[in-house]
């Protein structure tokens, strides 16, 4: 499968491809028959060989890809190292800029679109500053949005390890 990159996005026009890649996985957003990805579900796709990227007419290998995403997206490596970890688990994950957040997490079986996501994903590297003005804020996202709250830490190894908040009444 072919993408072509533009901006910070990777388009893929071949119809039917797009189509069968968005229906087996979700990834991506279709639209007028093209699937656009972000530069994380990209590197994805490239890492388990299932898309080719272009730019131009040059193909973009993994170390290529994660170059150039890292130097578009600051915070590139400790998001890529997130998504791969909860997509491995099986679950869907959507972006989540609209919200703050870096993603929207699906619970196992649910189908964006149908079902609303089951927590908003905050992806931190181990080694951040992390005051409580800033939990208070990613926690005030979720709870706005009525999805709990998982934080992914990554380590220095690109292990994740994910920590769910949630509101309690006493």
């Amino acid at each position: 499968m072919l993408g072509y990159l533009v901006g910070n996005k990777v388009v893929i026009r071949d119809e039917k491809e797009a189509s069968k890649l968005y229906n087996k996985g979700k990834y991506g957003t279709l639209e007028e028959n093209k699937l656009t990805l972000s530069l994380v579900e990209a590197l994805y796709l490239v890492e388990r060989k299932k898309l080719k990227v272009f730019k131009g007419e040059e193909e973009l290998d993994y170390d290529t890809l994660l170059k150039l995403a890292a130097e578009l997206e600051p915070r590139f490596w400790v998001r890529f190292c997130v998504y791969r970890d909860i997509r491995k688990r099986g679950y869907i994950t959507k972006t989540a800029l609209k919200y703050g957040a870096d993603f929207r997490v699906y619970d196992r079986g649910d189908v964006p679109g149908k079902d609303h996501a089951k927590w908003v994903l905050f992806a931190v590297n181990e080694n951040d500053i992390f005051d409580w003005k800033r939990f208070a804020a990613m926690n005030r996202v979720a709870h706005s949005v009525r999805k709990s709250l998982l934080i992914g830490v990554v380590d220095d190894e690109g292990d994740v390890t994910y920590y769910e908040v949630r509101w309690k009444r006493p």
